[in-house]
């Protein structure tokens, strides 16, 4: 299986057509058309493709990343498979940077949002310094929390580390996000059951066990650790 058929079985595996694709990354259809027919060799979109689709980057060439140091009238073509990337784009670690998996998370801001609820800041204001819980993760965050509901066990100004990949088992504290609100709406509670339609939660203060509906909050990324404030 070539690069190409990567791209195309993650497209298709996503219910994502060539256009919607394109547009996600800002390509034209006739470039993933192209991609996907193997009738390139490389592509400067395909970093922005591959993390789109959340492919594994070391699964793809170095030559296939349309590099600046590929030069020539057949760059795109069979001569790019004849070329030698430099040496630091054989370092693990380089392509580990890349990929989001090493170096500092983005670090989020919250405002209360009412009922124990939060409003996370759509852009980060600030990184953090990547936990040990979070080496090797793609797309691990932080977010500085406010709201008193689970006090003790997370303060205001507490900063919260969150792994969006790790399961999420019984009795372990989680951001939930609803799916209902133009404002990216979220809620930090311990997570005890799934009840089928809901999910059963609990919150510290006050104390009180309650259900969230699954529907509107399907969305829970596992709390990993915390800095106090």
């Amino acid at each position: 299986m070539s690069w190409h058929d990567l791209i195309r079985e993650a497209r298709e595996a996503r219910g994502l057509s060539q256009a919607k694709l394109a547009r996600a990354v800002g390509v034209s259809q006739a470039i993933i058309g192209k991609i996907e027919l193997k009738q390139v060799e490389t592509s400067k979109a395909l970093r922005a493709i591959i993390d789109f689709l959340d492919l594994d980057p070391a699964q793809f060439p170095a030559s296939a990343f349309g590099s600046p140091w590929l030069s020539g009238p057949d760059v795109g073509h069979k001569a790019v498979s004849e070329s030698v990337p430099p040496e630091f784009a054989l370092d693990p670690a380089y392509w580990a940077m890349a990929a989001g998996l090493v170096g500092d998370i983005p670090l989020y801001a919250a405002a209360e949002g009412g009922a124990g609820n939060i409003l996370i800041e759509r852009d980060a204001i600030g990184q953090e310094k990547r936990p040990h819980e979070l080496q090797g993760v793609k797309n691990g965050y932080a977010i500085l929390i406010v709201g008193e509901s689970m006090v003790p066990e997370f303060e205001p100004g507490d900063t919260l580390y969150i792994n969006p990949k790790l399961p999420v088992l019984p009795n372990t504290s989680c951001v939930f996000y609803s799916n209902k609100n133009d404002e990216p709406t979220a809620t930090v509670k311990r997570y005890l059951s799934d009840k089928g339609d809901a999910w059963l939660v609990r919150q510290h203060h006050p104390p009180r066990d309650f259900e969230l509906d699954r529907l509107e909050w399907a969305t829970r990324h596992r709390i990993v650790s915390k800095k106090l404030r």
